[in-house]
């Protein structure tokens, strides 16, 4: 069996589709040694091989990101400086002229792979691939919520409706995500193949003798700060966590920091007017580019995380903080019902009154200590594996081919 792929994505960071794709054509090849993938990287194409998943696995778990290889072709060289190009301020012409040699390139290329079926990790593949394609649909936040997207990503998910009703099967990550896209898109549910994301084995409590050291650096203290995670774009709603947060008192502010780490994303956060203030006085602090060995460490060392984003396709801040035995807190009636269980405490997403009493409710309680609570929320993310989840995968190729 021979798939194709969009690989070019694990040359960046690895977070989202990235590291979903990877973990899931990782342990895909693992389980089913016949199974061959080719990856469309950049503009031009490459066997992915076990090798390869190990050395990214290596780099990644050393330096917290994707390996950029020291060598490259000329087509993947130009390809590069035309990325480079189109991230620049106002390069709206160089970020299309790279999209469209890629589209180009790709369809020229694609009929010589030989492929069986092409896997779209990005929803949709760039260009008709010629052979049965099975598309993952992580959310469709861009059509329940476009205000919370870049125009561009709204403009390319736009025909994903058409695309989708011409599907043998829909991957998606939630049982939540399944129902969503039955409902907006009409497709069958039975057609739609659930395969959850998990927690990186680096994901795992070490005890405050390892932890404090890294929390040092953020002058944090072991149990003693609020945390929220997750790209900086609308829907994660942190502008609900910092109005809540700022009720607490003065006295307790200081003590317990609200820490928002994650990174650099798009549009209005519409952060409330006392956020700077909150700022100055240090009791509401943002961490960019935190790499993963240093986000177990915030994940373990937090008090609470807060999740309070308005929509997700998962919530992998919950499942990674189980894991690190940290209590969780998170928008009710979202996809991060099906990962906490009966373990994280729900609070509507827009809920202010709501979120600050969970946060003082913090304050008085010992969950993050208690060994029993600890143990139990780390059995809960230990539920979600992601050989299970290839498996699954594998099993909807052969649906797909038979």
């Amino acid at each position: 069996m021979h798939v194709g792929f969009e690989s070019s994505i694990l040359n960046r960071s690895m977070t989202g589709v990235a590291n979903y794709t990877f973990n899931i054509v990782r342990c895909a090849m693992e389980l089913e040694p016949g199974l061959r993938f080719a990856g469309f990287r950049d503009l031009d194409w490459h066997a992915f091989s076990l090798a390869d998943a190990r050395e990214i696995s290596r780099l990644h778990d050393k330096q917290g990101d994707s390996p950029k290889s020291t060598r490259m072709s000329a087509g993947r060289l130009s390809s590069r400086i035309l990325d480079r190009a189109a991230r620049l301020p106002g390069s709206r012409v160089a970020a299309a002229m790279y999209r469209a040699t890629r589209r180009q390139r790709f369809a020229v290329s694609v009929r010589g792979q030989s492929l069986d079926l092409f896997h779209a990790f990005n929803f949709r593949p760039l260009a008709d691939p010629g052979v049965p394609t099975l598309p993952v649909i992580y959310d469709l936040s861009t059509f329940r919520h476009p205000e919370f997207h870049p125009r561009d990503r709204v403009k390319w998910l736009e025909p994903l409706r058409a695309f989708v009703a011409q599907a043998p099967l829909v991957h998606t990550i939630s049982d939540f995500s399944k129902r969503e896209i039955a409902d907006v898109f009409g497709y069958p549910p039975a057609q739609i193949v659930v395969a959850p994301p998990a927690a990186s084995v680096l994901f795992v409590p070490l005890g405050i003798a390892k932890t404090q050291p890294v929390l040092d650096v953020f002058d944090l203290k072991y149990g003693e700060f609020f945390l929220v995670v997750g790209t900086h774009e609308p829907r994660k709603n942190i502008r609900t966590a910092i109005l809540a947060y700022e009720r607490l008192p003065l006295a307790a502010r200081m003590r317990y920091p609200l820490v928002l780490a994650g990174g650099k994303g798009w549009g209005d956060l519409d952060l409330p007017s006392q956020t700077e203030s909150l700022i100055r006085e240090g009791t509401v602090r943002f961490v960019h580019g935190a790499a993963d060995p240093e986000l177990r460490n915030l994940y373990e060392g937090a008090r609470l995380l807060l999740s309070p984003s308005v929509y997700e396709g998962f919530g992998m801040p919950v499942v990674e903080a189980l894991a690190c035995g940290t209590p969780v807190a998170h928008s009710a009636g979202t996809s991060m019902d099906e990962i906490s269980g009966t373990l994280g405490t729900r609070v509507s997403a827009l809920d202010v009154e709501g979120w600050s009493a969970v946060l003082r409710d913090a304050l008085e309680s010992n969950q993050h200590t208690d060994p029993v609570r600890r143990a139990a929320r780390i059995a809960r993310a230990g539920q979600f594996d992601w050989r299970h989840s290839a498996g699954l995968v594998i099993d909807a190729y052969r649906r797909i081919l038979s």
